[in-house]
């Protein structure tokens, strides 16, 4: 009973492997708009309008700087974080599914944070950077 036991949750967890690399190669992000670091400060450009976000989580509509409540302006600031991170970042471009799935681990959590912005800061309501 045992050994047929532990070769049904062997052929689980190959299986399970098996479609974990099947979906990590499936992984094919999506770029939208545009996304530069400048002198430390992250410009967001959607191609109707240009935004700029300090590292201090200020938002910043041209020259004009856009009123934010303490909740909004945290929400920049980690935002802001990662994307430098993210950007500044240089890593070499492999196949492998390790990268492939640190990629979209990284594309995932940017994702979620983008949506978390449309949701709370009107200005930004429209703004992606990637979609899976």
């Amino acid at each position: 009973m045992s050994g047929v036991f532990f070769r049904t949750v062997s052929a689980a967890f190959i299986s399970l492997a098996v479609l974990g690399v099947s979906a990590l190669q499936a992984c094919e992000p999506t770029w939208h708009n545009q996304v530069s670091v400048e002198q430390g400060a992250l410009s967001l450009n959607d191609g109707k309008h240009a935004f700029t976000v300090n590292a201090e989580g200020k938002l910043y509509f041209g020259v004009h700087r856009v009123a934010l409540n303490a909740e909004q302006q945290q929400v920049l600031l980690d935002y802001h974080q990662l994307m430098v991170a993210d950007l500044t970042q240089a890593s070499p471009v492999s196949a492998s599914s390790e990268m492939n799935a640190d990629l979209c681990q990284k594309i995932a959590k940017r994702q979620q944070q983008e949506q978390h912005i449309q949701s709370i800061i009107p200005a930004l309501k429209a703004w992606r950077s990637v979609t899976l």
